[in-house]
């Protein structure tokens, strides 16, 4: 079938669940778009039970759209750039220490304890997952999806600063930092362990993550160079995009990390922006035209969240497993981001730093990365696909639909991004 066709389907869909929701639903997009495309696949696999002829032709289509194929090696160099765009790159300098950490053994600590956690559940529920399964679906899963969160912070200024760059700045970096580690997993527990060592996937982990790191800051310094000596919508554009595609396939070609060099690049371009070195149509096309871009692709990447429902099994014990899965994730992500505050702080500040990891760890969404990596894994292991579906489905439906309530529940206006130790000064009376 035609990409042509693929891409039209893909269109209408987006664009017919996006109305829906504006229009009735009036919810966020994301989950808006994700439970109108459920109700779709839902619909269609029903259908197909009393219209085969009539249905079989439309989910074979809609089934027909390889999510790996268009999100890992498609859409996701767009996404990146376009997120890590619209950051600031000051704020997230001051936060570095800490989404290092988060992006990295944040990353593993969170991946040890889920693996644990997911495999004492399943043989509690005598469905036995072996533990290196459960070791790359706790990779898989880490990485969080920042969409629904930021479009939160838009709406409110009680949040500090600081926790939206660390929550930005760690969706943006633990993408790469959960593919690096699931490759690494995946090689290690391949069938070819003669022809493979521990110390040389490091190895090559390291020169990915350092490689990407370079070949982003040389792609967004050469469209710097470039689009400080233009002053035109069609160029600015043109050259943005081409940092964004060809600089994706470069990277991939030279074995370094395409997604780190598309974060690093899009800071580079961004950080730019921000301190006025290009004229000021050349600013407003780059945050107007990558704004959209970003917004559209999000939309695509909800909609075939939920298309994929109709390529997946769900055995009733996956299902439980998955909401177990969901709980225990959440878990293991307030650990990891808990750890380095218990070791830094003293106890009459934990509270505070405590509601702020709780916000930090209930706004780890998951997304589509995780849906994209599980299949990816050799051999299709339906387990873990049906498992990460499950709880991709939920913590987008779950922690997207009450994340504004959480914020407002923990910080209720802005005295409460000080510290307890701090007590706001009185406002002076007005004579």
């Amino acid at each position: 079938m035609s990409y042509h066709i693929l891409f039209s389907m893909l269109v209408i869909i987006t664009a017919t669940a996006s109305y829906i929701n504006h229009r009735f639903l009036k919810l966020p997009k994301t989950i808006g778009l994700t439970i109108v495309t459920l109700l779709i696949s839902i619909l269609i696999m029903v259908m197909l039970n009393y219209s085969p002829r009539f249905f079989m032709p439309i989910h074979t289509l809609l089934s027909g759209i390889d999510f790996k194929d268009t999100l890992l090696n498609g859409m996701l160099g767009y996404l990146l750039f376009a997120g890590a765009l619209h950051v600031n790159a000051i704020d997230l300098r001051r936060q570095f220490l800490s989404v290092a950490y988060l992006a990295s053994f944040g990353v593993v600590i969170s991946t040890i304890l889920t693996a644990c956690a997911l495999w004492a559940v399943a043989q509690i529920l005598q469905f036995p997952i072996p533990i290196t399964h459960c070791l790359i679906f706790g990779a898989l899963i880490s990485p969080t999806d920042p969409i629904a969160v930021l479009a939160v912070f838009k709406t409110t200024k009680s949040v500090p600063k600081k926790i939206k760059s660390r929550i930005t700045g760690e969706a943006l970096f633990n993408d790469a930092a959960g593919i690096l580690l699931f490759v690494f997993l995946i090689n290690i527990f391949s069938f070819h362990l003669e022809d493979i060592t521990v110390t040389g996937v490091l190895i090559e982990i390291i020169h990915e993550a350092i490689g990407g790191i370079v070949a982003g800051w040389l792609l967004g310094m050469i469209a710097s160079i470039f689009l400080v000596k233009v002053d035109d919508k069609e160029v600015t554009i043109l050259i943005t995009l081409g940092v964004a595609s060809a600089g994706f396939i470069f990277s991939q070609y030279i074995g370094v990390s395409a997604p780190i060099a598309m974060v690093i690049a899009g800071l580079v371009v961004g950080s730019q922006c921000k301190k006025a070195r290009f004229s000021k149509k050349t600013t407003n096309t780059v945050n107007d035209f990558w704004g959209l871009v970003e917004e559209v692709l999000n939309a695509f990447l909800f909609v075939l969240i939920g298309l994929e429902m109709l390529t997946i099994e769900f055995p009733t014990i996956l299902i439980f497993i998955g909401i177990f899965a969901i709980i225990i994730v959440f878990i293991a992500r307030y650990i990891s981001v808990t750890i380095p505050i218990i070791l830094k702080i003293n106890a009459s500040n934990r509270r505070f730093y405590f509601k702020e990891n709780i916000l930090m760890s209930w706004g780890g969404i998951r997304g589509g990365i995780s849906i994209a990596l599980a299949l990816s894994i050799p051999g299709q292991n339906e387990t873990i696909i049906s498992i990460t579906y499950v709880v991709v489905i939920i913590s987008i439906l779950l922690q997207g639909s009450t994340f504004k309530w959480a914020v407002n529940y923990l910080f209720p206006c802005n005295q409460a991004t000080l510290p307890l130790t701090q007590t706001p000064k009185p406002i002076p009376k007005k004579s």
